[in-house]
């Protein structure tokens, strides 16, 4: 097929270094697509680019459309974003230091597979073109990795009247953030059918503070009634209820609980994908990363080759050390200091239950020791760096907090440096939205309390450094 638009595709102005954390990290051209209509992102077949006889494959190249980029593997499959005619996408190559400030001679190939009608073979519309270039000004780009609030963290503020709906919207953008995730049951009212007039509030809440759906958290009640489990096909019936509340609210991701069966998700794919919401099984403690309960369902992803499926950490997996928080309650209840100190150094150390008792035994422990030991070995730590291994099946994550210093504005019993820099080596782009869960260690205490916001607050300026904003 005679090549289209070859002359006009590439944009002269949009070539470019890329700076990212005050570093040039690579460079950018921007190009059209090829054909006189847009098109799905799962037909864009084919791009390469070459600066001064250095080629870079699609295998290479991020592919950046609307401030958010796509690997080509990404783009397999995607009908649920569309490059529209005559908008510029962007090819990113990753490259220390960029290009040097001089001319340049540039290659662009682009191919888009059209098969226009059923029972045809496909046509290559492709469009190729070379010329010299200058460098325009660097362009900054956003981190690939985005910060957002659970709403799990602004419970208290919630349930005490202090925030409503909006005011925990408002609380995400007053942190710079733009990710919102809900608790469905707690935040919609009329839930599951909540009025239309809400839902429009919702996207107007949405626009005025400029953040956007990313997680929704569902819920079953595994026994309507009282000792009588639900059928698997009222399990389904509530899994499909959910997914279209989703979508109906624009979440692109519904976070899934890890007692609800495998069989019961597969047979809520259908749904998933005709409503384009991504299922996402929490992995939360007492489970781990590199385990058989982990890679049952990433073999399920493998075997059925489902984009509607996936898995979403929680960094409750990751709890390296005690939490001060709970530590200062064991003490205030009695725990003594010298047993408190060693549990937190025996766990710490990675010793094992029944190794620390052998100590503690010997120290004349009462009974809140006895009760504190239990408690702080029941955490659930696997190593950070495994979570480089899930990179493909990870939609989107929990950053659990239970507790900050925040003076130095870090969480002191999860290596949360460790993961953000796995993440970003392997690439990983998404969402992590905190979710503080530290407000609950004194809900049974009259005379303890916590400011959950300004740790929240810290939370996120650590999650900003270590994303590199």
């Amino acid at each position: 097929m005679a090549n289209m638009f070859d002359k006009y595709f590439i944009c002269d102005d949009t070539f470019s270094n890329l700076e990212s954390g005050g570093k040039t990290v690579g460079f950018q051209i921007g190009i059209k697509v090829s054909y006189y209509r847009g098109v799905n992102l799962a037909i864009v077949h084919d791009f390469e680019l070459e600066v001064d006889g250095e080629r870079y494959t699609k295998e290479q190249i991020l592919f950046t459309l609307r401030d958010t980029s796509y690997t080509y593997e990404e783009m397999k499959g995607r009908t649920d974003v569309h490059w529209d005619f005559g908008e510029i996408a962007y090819l990113r190559v990753e490259k220390e230091g960029g290009l040097s400030d001089r001319p340049h001679r540039v290659k662009v190939h682009e191919a888009i597979r059209i098969v226009n009608g059923m029972n045809i073979p496909p046509v290559m519309f492709c469009a190729n073109w070379e010329k010299e270039l200058t460098l325009a000004a660097p362009v900054k780009i956003p981190p690939r990795i985005k910060r957002g609030v659970s709403f799990y963290s602004y419970q208290d503020e919630y349930y005490l009247g202090k925030l409503d709906a909006e005011g925990c919207i408002r609380a995400v953008s007053e942190l710079g953030a733009k990710g919102v995730e809900i608790i469905s049951e707690a935040i919609i009212p009329n839930f599951p059918n909540p009025p239309q007039s809400w839902v429009d509030q919702w996207f107007e809440w949405m626009k005025k503070y400029g953040t956007e759906p990313v997680c929704y958290d569902m819920f079953m009640d595994g026994q309507i009634i009282d000792g009588v489990d639900i059928s698997e096909e009222e399990a389904v019936e509530i899994m499909e209820t959910n997914i279209r509340l989703a979508a109906r609210l624009g979440f692109r991701f519904l976070r899934v609980v890890y007692t609800i069966p495998l069989n019961i998700i597969e047979k809520a794919l259908p749904c998933a994908e005709r409503y384009n919401v991504v299922m996402g099984l929490e992995i939360h403690p007492p489970f781990r990363l590199g385990t058989e309960w982990v890679d049952k369902y990433i073999d399920f992803i493998k075997r059925t080759g489902t984009k509607y499926f996936s898995i979403i950490p929680d960094f409750g997996i990751f709890i390296e050390k005690p939490i001060p928080a709970r530590e200062k309650k064991a003490l205030k209840h009695g725990a003594t200091p010298a047993i408190v100190e060693y549990i937190h150094e025996a766990y710490s150390s990675r010793m094992t239950y029944e190794q620390a008792m052998e100590k503690i035994r010997t120290m004349n422990p009462n009974d809140v020791d006895l009760e504190w030991a239990k408690e702080a070995f029941s955490y659930t730590w696997c190593d950070p760096a495994l979570i480089g291994d899930y990179i493909p099946y990870i939609s989107h994550i929990h950053a659990k907090v239970y507790d900050m210093d925040l003076e130095r504005q870090i969480d002191p019993s999860i290596d949360n440096e460790t993961i953000f820099r796995v993440l970003k080596e392997k690439g990983w782009s998404g969402y992590i939205c905190t979710e503080y869960e530290g407000q609950r260690i004194f809900h049974d205490e009259a005379d303890m309390d916590v400011d959950n916001m300004a740790m929240i607050r810290a939370h996120h300026e650590m999650m900003k450094r270590y994303i590199g904003e």
